[in-house]
């Protein structure tokens, strides 16, 4: 889950979770500066007190605070672009051999599935 902030003011943010605004806080703590988040959005965001969070701007120009990527889970991005490299050009090779079908076939193939008289993939 995402939370949004906007509206910054002076030191305090409007947070929104599910379209429910609440206000926030913000201090300096020495050298850092600290985010007071109601307990509520904390829970609706599965984030617990001292979890490590990220705020990034997002295309609307709001920020969002969500948990940092677990490195856990990195060996699901490991090898993708290579991956995906491989198998678009694998695509062209088959192309360039003759192996494609036009978008009217795949379209009437599509619509065949889940009826009566299915019909065979196009290639």
């Amino acid at each position: 889950m995402t939370i949004n902030a906007s509206e910054e003011t002076d030191s305090a943010l409007r947070l929104e979770s599910a379209g429910k605004t609440m206000a926030t806080q913000i201090t300096r703590i020495g050298g850092t500066v600290a985010v007071d988040i109601p307990e509520e959005l904390l829970r609706q965001a599965n984030i617990a007190v001292g979890d490590p969070v990220e705020w990034t701007l997002t295309p609307a120009g709001t920020l969002a605070l969500r948990l940092p990527r677990q490195d856990s889970d990195s060996h699901l991005e490991d090898g993708y672009e290579d991956w995906a490299r491989l198998e678009i050009e694998a695509g062209f090779a088959e192309i360039e051999a003759g192996k494609w079908a036009s978008r009217e076939k795949v379209l009437e193939w599509a619509q065949s599935l889940g009826t009566d008289h299915k019909l065979p993939p196009p290639l």
